[in-house]
């Protein structure tokens, strides 16, 4: 019997998996049909004020997310730019019934999390403190006061930010981006600035709050350790209650479309890269059915993989970049597809030419199947990989139900992404990337502009500031020279004589960084080129440098010190800091007018410099007063600014910056305040 058996059972193997010697291993296995897969479970509720609920239920941890969020139509905020976010910020910072302190005290107490935002509010927590985190949420949600002492901390954080953002390429490109693609009263226009920050008041938040925090515009999201019947519960204990209001939609003028290539520059004085963007608006509604041809089109091109056309061309052919990278993204009013890099300034032209050759490499189908099943089976990993999270999930009934897909639309994602052929690809491609129709915007160096208008299709290069507002170009009068501009600068602070008498200077300052207060003292002997400088904290010197008869001295903050007389170093140390105390005084050598420009509302000369290590100076110096008002240094692909807010006069009678703000990469805004000039007080080298 037991030989029958194993006969019986061989057979019906051998029926199934055919013998070794029968597989062609030299081909890969066919791949079998992309299964239906599990969506996962979710239930929906609606309640009478219109609020619907979404329930995935996840009961492998003791823990609840549950968050609301608002479908606002965006609109237009124009002169108050930014009073959506800042409400969403304020909205949390107090109650009727609790201040900002004893929500952040309570929901610490629980070990909890709870945030808002203009188009969401909600919390995460242990399932056994869901009463209490609602009871704080319904609080908030029904009773915010909206203290005026919190809103001004909020904008005193923006207007930080953005004193930041005036440098930083990145927000200066999205500005540039924003002002050229999207008309008057679209939706999409905005650009905040200190004046539209200053403007924003309580009154506005709660209007906002008024407007558009209503139930029946909004979707709950409960994911975690939570039954039906608790979350129907407890929507009833503490939602509803809530207020039915007015939906409110907004309809918008159309975008600008690019016009053939055309450039829009922004300049950033003596930065060593360009920051630069390729991008064209395009018509893709979320759930289109172009979405996921496109997706494997973008990949192909330049969607973040090494092997994508425009990693390969600009950083491993070029050597141009250190990335290079393009998106494309689905948006219910205006999206959009681009290419960007941080390139070398003098690649700028040719960054751009080479991501407009590949685009048109896609266009004439320049890749293979290959290319379009490996990143179909990076889609589809990720997308398998996402749905073992009950929070992915959540945010997939979400988009079911904010966007009205059909509702296997997640669950058939894998037969559509299977379903893509080159066919679609290729179709795609040719709908949405049109290399001769593209708008090309940069951020660099003044010295790429010629360059680049070369490509612009009427030869007209738009400027814009960091706001995205024109820059208006004025004549220099034909007798203004680089002398003439020193020498004005040098009567505004007392005149040259009196500043050809200065033999010695002592300078202390207080520097403010990060709310830490950092003191300065720096003392020169220009004709002998002696120098020091000790900065200290706290009244504990943190560092100091000498230089005197040709070495250099060290201090270390434990104290102790080690010389250097490497030529080199010294030579560094002599450039960067300015042993003679006003480089204007040495000559014009070296020195180039390059335009006039606006500082912050008053026109300026533009004189720019570059030291032997090919740092770059630009000062700028008022038109009208000869005070000079900033100063930009760029060196190792980084840049620092520096506005002269204020001079005071000393007792010498010579003038001095006495209250500086510096804008320095990863560090934001500090200032610095003179408190105290020493000049002729007969300092000797030996005893700096």
């Amino acid at each position: 019997m037991k030989n029958i058996i194993s006969i019986v059972l061989l057979a019906a193997l051998m029926s199934v998996f055919p013998l070794s010697a029968q597989i062609d291993r030299t081909k890969a296995p066919e791949p079998g049909p992309a299964p239906v897969v599990e969506f996962g479970d979710f239930e929906k509720f609606i309640m009478d004020n219109g609020l619907r609920v979404i329930l995935v239920e996840d009961h492998e941890r003791p823990i609840v997310s549950f968050g609301i969020r608002f479908i606002v139509d965006p609109f237009v905020e124009g002169e108050k730019a930014g009073k959506s976010s800042f409400f969403g910020q304020l909205w949390k910072k107090g109650t009727a019934n609790r201040t900002a302190e004893q929500i952040n005290s309570e929901v610490d107490f629980l070990g909890a999390s709870f945030g808002t935002s203009s188009g969401f509010i909600g919390f995460t927590s242990l399932s056994k403190y869901t009463d209490q985190m609602m009871d704080i949420l319904s609080d908030v949600l029904y009773n915010p006061t909206f203290p005026q002492d919190e809103l001004d901390k909020i904008k005193d954080q923006a207007i930080g930010g953005l004193q930041m953002s005036k440098s930083s390429p990145s927000a200066i490109i999205s500005n540039i981006q924003t002002a050229t693609v999207y008309p008057q009263g679209h939706a999409y226009s905005d650009i905040m600035t200190e004046a539209t920050v200053d403007a924003i008041t309580v009154d506005d938040c709660r209007e906002y709050y008024d407007k558009y925090i209503i139930p029946n515009s909004a979707i709950l999201v409960i994911t975690g350790d939570m039954t039906l019947e608790q979350a129907e519960a407890l929507c009833e204990k503490y939602l509803a209650n809530w207020e039915k209001g007015e939906v409110i939609t907004f309809d918008d003028p159309d975008v600008n479309h690019p016009e053939g290539i055309e450039v829009v520059f922004s300049p950033k004085d003596g930065a060593v890269q360009s920051t630069i963007r390729m991008m064209a608006p395009i018509d893709l509604k979320p759930g289109s059915e172009d979405a996921l041809a496109l997706s494997v089109a973008n990949g192909i091109y330049g969607g973040g993989d090494f092997a994508a056309k425009l990693m390969k061309n600009l950083r491993e052919t070029k050597g141009y970049t250190y990335g290079a990278y393009s998106s494309v993204g689905s948006d219910p009013i205006s999206a959009s597809f681009y290419a960007f890099a941080d390139v070398n300034g003098n690649a700028t032209d040719s960054s751009f030419v080479e991501m407009r050759k590949e685009l048109q490499n896609m266009l004439d189908g320049d890749y293979t199947e290959a290319d379009v099943e490996k990143f179909k089976t990076l889609y589809a990993g990720s997308f398998s990989r996402s749905l073992e999270s009950s929070d992915n999930i959540a945010e997939y009934a979400y988009m079911i139900e904010r966007y009205g897909f059909p509702s296997d639309y997640y669950s058939t994602y894998l037969q559509r992404l299977d379903a893509v052929t080159m066919e679609d690809v290729q179709r795609v491609i040719a709908k949405y990337f049109n290399p001769d129709n593209m708008y090309w915007f940069c951020v660099g160096d003044p010295s790429v502009l010629p360059a680049l208008a070369q490509y612009d299709s009427d030869g007209v290069v738009v400027e814009l500031d960091f706001e995205g507002k024109p820059i208006e170009h004025k004549e220099i009068a034909a007798d203004v020279t680089v002398q003439t501009v020193f020498d004005n600068y040098f009567n505004y602070l007392g005149g040259r004589e009196l500043i050809e008498g200065i033999k010695d200077i002592t300078v202390q300052t207080d520097m403010t960084v990060q709310g830490m207060t950092i003191s300065n003292t720096v003392k020169m002997i220009p004709a002998e080129k002696a120098f020091s400088q000790t900065q200290s904290m706290g009244g504990q010197v943190m560092s100091s440098i000498k230089l005197v008869n040709g070495t250099l001295t060290v201090g270390s903050p434990m104290g102790g010190t080690q010389e250097l007389t490497d030529p080199a170093q010294i030579a560094t140390l002599v450039s960067e800091s300015d042993l003679y105390p006003y480089p204007e005084m040495l000559g014009t050598d070296g020195y180039e007018l390059t335009g006039i420009e606006a500082v912050d509302g008053r026109d300026a000369y533009k004189v720019k410099s570059t030291d032997a290590a090919g740092g770059v100076t630009v000062d700028y110096y008022d038109v009208e007063t000869g005070a000079k008002v900033k100063t930009v240094e760029s060196a190792m692909d980084q840049s620092a600014e520096t506005y002269y807010v204020e001079y005071m006069t000393t007792k010498y009678g010579v003038k001095y910056p006495s209250v500086m703000k510096m804008v320095v990469p990863q560090m934001g805004e500090m200032e610095a305040k003179v408190v105290n000039v020493k000049i002729n007080s007969k300092l000797k080298a030996k005893k700096l």
